[in-house]
């Protein structure tokens, strides 16, 4: 058996034998050895119940199972880590934005309300990034849009 792959030919399996193997394999959860026969016109079914034990198909089939959920996972995390990542930098752009602006504040000014909606709209969406979950952020995402808007505008200005 492939020490690295284990659902890939072994040695000594004849090409039928994993023509057949690989129908097994592919029948996912709901696999059977005769949904085997049944697809592989013309093998007996007791040459498929001989090929299934000699090379271990229940086996190599769990190992096949196990890499797609691992690489789906590993998908699943990468794009989680995607969206997170781009959530902060939108997050740490508005933040400077709004820093920016409130350096110019003159003493014991209060900051506007559309400021404090947006610094709340950013504090949320930092943090759903950072826990990976949704904290109402997306109530306030129209304001972001417009924030973002306004320093792409001024960046090409």
């Amino acid at each position: 058996m492939s020490e690295q792959y284990p659902w890939m030919r072994v040695p000594g399996e004849s090409s039928t034998a994993y023509a057949a193997f690989k129908v097994y394999m592919n029948q996912g959860v709901k696999r059977s050895l005769r949904g085997v026969g049944r697809e592989m016109d013309g093998n007996k079914q007791s040459a498929i119940n001989g090929w299934s034990t000699d090379n271990d198909w229940v086996a190599r089939a769990a190992a096949f199972d196990s890499y797609l959920t691992t690489a789906e996972v590993d998908g699943i995390t990468d794009q989680l880590t995607n969206v997170r990542n781009k959530h902060l930098d939108v997050a740490s752009k508005v933040l400077d934005h709004l820093m920016g602006n409130a350096i110019r504040w003159k003493p014991g000014e209060d900051p506007s309300i559309r400021w404090t909606t947006a610094f709340t709209a950013v504090t949320k969406l930092q943090h759903s990034a950072l826990t990976l979950r949704d904290t109402g952020a997306n109530a306030d995402t129209e304001l972001v849009d417009k924030i973002m808007k306004a320093l792409a505008e001024r960046a090409e200005g």
